[in-house]
């Protein structure tokens, strides 16, 4: 839910007069702008309709034909002409969409360079703020505070709103919550006041769809910081006030029903998914994509796990169609860019004839004596090219037409297809192949480790594109509890990621269910909810079980006790210090239909020791197969750990050190098995406690 709603800010032309169709929209998918663009006499003239024609294309996602069309504006006009400088956001906007982040950031900058228009370089800072998101959050922090800094100064609520909605966003991801809650209200504040004075310009969204974008960002850093009451209320304010906007009534449902999930209120989430299934079902595909991941974990928390199953399978399918579809919408765009190039070359045609028909004109006056025959002769030349110009004009009409019905069908698309995770981009050349789908589900499910406990270090590599090897980490406030675990499923490729999926996602459920309980309590309880799935009953042979589960090492780090509590199913724990390596051993039992419910599993308790580092990995690690076929062995990779200069800050040096050892022992070898392993020093536990709980060690 730290996820922020993207921010509208689409750049729209401020010179043109109002449509004619519409009466208010400048930038309406109906035939104003090539009725403008047809109608101009002066280069100032056609170059407006041309703008105006471009924002019409980027609001309808046909982003192909616009750097054609923008280029004579901004080649032929002052570098410092506003019109100029609308040219270039709007061309900006288009690169980025088109994948070319790079020139969209030179084209932004152009901007921002240019002090005399301040509205104008807000705008190009929060088109920065938005490319340096994805790769470096201290700089998009940046261009997004002097965003601010000039609405503030502005005094514009629409442009404060949009700006502190952006800080927002950033911050959330930085982890600093306490500043994006304050940089939210602020832009909520901003969006009211907006909202209130019904305040409107061409360079922004209306100001109802920036205030329910700030009042949904509010409902989702208010449940982020645990105040459910208060996000749940703003949620329930954008489902009233978004009678007419589906999509936002779309991410309110989807909201609700993950706080509901948050608060274990499984009743009432799944009522009010049922209550609103249509709407889910219409929505653009990011959104369903939500709304499914939240059906899967309602099920795997009601015990389910048949259900979310199924409901994983449907995601994966989706995503394939998704993809298909764009790839067809975008073969058509660029079938209809070939037809307009065409009318355009038409165009410059009778723009030259109607040029040599007005020196015809200018020279027949110059004269004053001509004969009638002649005069004669230069009406019909003029009737004729006026007949000319009429039927163009009708074929222009004609155009329009289509082009309005495809402007449409696109914008019912969902504008997330554009921003989907750069994996996904990625797999568009191989979108045949079912695992790239599957490899992107797993990387959403899988934790970015790293990113939440800075200083510690993992290493994942699946055998195929996907596997089934899994870890993760989830904590509890009110015990001031945190779980972590890595474990390795049974099976290679979909089938071993999907049953890692269900069971990573189980343990992380009855984690939070059950918060008090042991490790060993939680591995017996997952053993009864994994033998209920692998046994098949079969009519003639009675039970018979599926040779399917999963070894696991898991841990929780208790800060009340200042205890650290392992329970082992088959994989074993290192712990480091500077006396060396001791080794919990795993048990020679793991979660599966063979291990005996009374089993016990093994359990170890040691203290919260910040020169202690542990080390929790896969068979697949110590399995991997030289040139001759032999196995590396935990051997080896002991001696590795222990020769080296230990120190509880070094995890990414540990890192490179064991990926060099496993890669200079296969050599050339392909894999044979998924390899991941963590390497989390104690301290680092207390670093990410004191910020989650506030616990003072």
């Amino acid at each position: 839910m730290k996820k922020l709603l993207i921010l509208w800010a689409w750049l729209i032309l401020s010179y043109a007069a109002p449509c004619e169709d519409c009466g208010e929209d400048l930038a309406c998918l109906g035939p104003c702008a090539y009725k403008a663009l047809v109608e101009a006499h002066t280069p100032d003239e056609e170059h407006q309709a041309a703008l105006l024609l471009a924002h019409t294309w980027l609001r309808g996602d046909f982003v192909e034909g616009i750097p054609r069309l923008l280029h004579p504006i901004i080649g032929k006009r002052a570098e410092k002409d506003s019109l100029r400088l609308h040219a270039i956001l709007v061309l900006a906007q288009a690169q980025y969409r088109l994948g070319r982040a790079d020139s969209a950031a030179v084209l932004y900058e152009r901007v921002a360079g240019i002090e005399a228009f301040p509205f104008l370089r807000s705008r190009a800072y929060l088109g920065l703020a938005g490319i340096s998101v994805r790769s470096d959050l201290s700089k998009a922090l940046s261009y997004a505070a002097q965003a601010a800094e000039i609405a503030d100064q502005l005094n514009h609520p629409l442009l404060t709103a949009v700006a502190y909605l952006q800080l927002a966003y950033i911050t959330a991801e930085q982890n600093n919550l306490s500043m994006a809650l304050r940089y939210g209200e602020k832009a909520l504040q901003a969006a009211k006041a907006a909202y209130n004075q019904k305040l409107k310009h061409w360079l922004l969204e209306p100001p109802s769809t920036v205030y329910l974008a700030a009042t949904a960002n509010m409902a989702a850093l208010y449940a982020d910081n645990g105040r459910l009451r208060e996000a749940e209320n703003l949620y329930q304010e954008v489902l009233n006030q978004a009678q007419q906007d589906e999509v936002a009534r779309g991410q309110a449902v989807i909201g609700l029903a993950g706080l509901y999930l948050q608060k274990r209120a499984f009743a009432e989430a799944e009522k009010l998914l049922n209550a609103h299934r249509s709407l889910l079902q219409s929505l653009p595909f990011e959104l369903r994509r939500n709304a499914l991941r939240i059906q899967a974990q309602l099920h795997i928390a009601q015990s389910r796990i048949s259900n979310a199953l199924a409901t994983y399978e449907q995601l994966i399918r989706e995503m394939e169609s998704h993809v298909q579809q764009g790839q067809s919408a975008r073969i058509e765009q660029l079938r209809l860019l070939a037809g307009l190039e065409a009318q355009e070359a038409r165009l410059r045609s009778v723009e030259a004839a109607r040029q040599k028909e007005r020196t015809f004109y200018f020279i027949l006056g110059g004269i004053g004596l001509l004969t009638l025959g002649m005069m004669f002769l230069a009406i019909r030349s003029a009737r004729r090219r006026a007949a000319e110009e009429r039927q163009f004009r009708e074929i222009i009409a004609q155009q329009s037409a289509l082009i309005e019905e495809q402007a449409r069908a696109l914008e019912r698309q969902n504008e997330e297809l554009i921003r989907i995770s750069e994996t996904l981009a990625e797999a568009l050349a191989s979108v045949q192949e079912s695992h790239s789908a599957a490899r992107r589900l797993q990387r959403a499910i899988l934790p970015n480790l790293e990113q939440r406990l800075p200083g510690s270090a993992v290493f994942y590599q699946p055998m195929h594109e996907v596997g089934g090897d899994f870890y993760g980490l989830v904590s509890d406030r009110h015990t001031q509890r945190i779980l972590f675990f890595v474990g390795d499923a049974t099976g290679h490729g979909v089938s071993g990621a999907i049953l890692a999926g269900i069971i990573a996602s189980t343990i992380q459920n009855l984690f939070l269910r059950y918060p008090h309980h042991s490790p060993r309590k939680l591995l017996q309880t997952l053993l009864e909810s994994v033998r209920t799935v692998l046994t098949q009953q079969e009519e003639t042979s009675g039970p018979q079980a599926v040779r399917e589960g999963a070894d696991i090492a898991m841990g929780i780090a208790d800060f009340r006790t200042a205890t650290l509590h392992f329970g082992l199913a088959g994989r074993p724990v290192w712990l480091l210090n500077h006396a060396g390596i001791e080794v919990l051993e795993g048990g020679r039992r793991g979660i599966d239909s063979y291990t005996p419910p009374d089993y016990e599993f093994p359990e170890y308790e040691k203290p919260l020791d910040d020169n202690l580092t542990l080390f929790l990995f896969t068979d697949g690690v110590t399995d991997a197969l030289n040139a001759e076929g032999k196995k590396l062995g935990a051997k080896a990779l002991r001696k590795l750990l222990s020769e080296s200069e230990y120190f509880s800050d070094n995890a990414q040096a540990l890192k490179q050190k064991c990926v060099k050892l496993i890669s200079d022992w296969q050599g050339r070898t392909h894999m044979n098995d998924d390899m991941t392993f963590i390497i989390m020093p104690v301290k680092v536990l207390h670093d990410y406690a004191r910020q989650r709980f506030g616990v003072q060690v």
